[in-house]
């Protein structure tokens, strides 16, 4: 069942959404476009969430229970290594189309005896 807000309308985005948007935008030099860009929202979504989180968190303190949970290390490490390996695979996708050639081993092939 979808959550209705207090006007009982459905809760289209998350409270952590809203909140990380909205510190973002209060702390960097992104701008509401920007921010919408890299959010897939619209600016004036943007817009709306710094103004909830200016009304809702006045001190900008934020409830301990409603705090964006923080990210482990070996979260971050594993985020940027998959990032890694997806460029790595972008990039020998791209030499093999530049070269001409077929840089990756199909499964199932079998090595030349040399």
């Amino acid at each position: 069942m979808n959550k209705l807000n207090k006007h009982g309308h459905p809760v289209i985005h998350d409270n952590n959404l809203k909140i990380m948007v909205a510190r973002e935008y209060l702390t960097s030099d992104l701008g509401c476009t920007r921010l919408g860009v890299k959010y897939g929202l619209s600016q004036y979504t943007v817009k709306y969430f710094v103004r909830w989180y200016r009304a809702k968190y006045p001190e900008g303190i934020v409830p301990e229970e409603t705090a964006i949970p923080k990210q482990s290390a070996t979260d971050k490490a594993l985020k940027e290594a998959n990032l890694k390996i997806a460029a790595l695979e972008m990039l020998i996708e791209n030499a093999g189309k530049e070269l001409g050639i077929d840089l990756v081993k199909k499964l199932g092939t079998k090595q030349s005896g040399k």
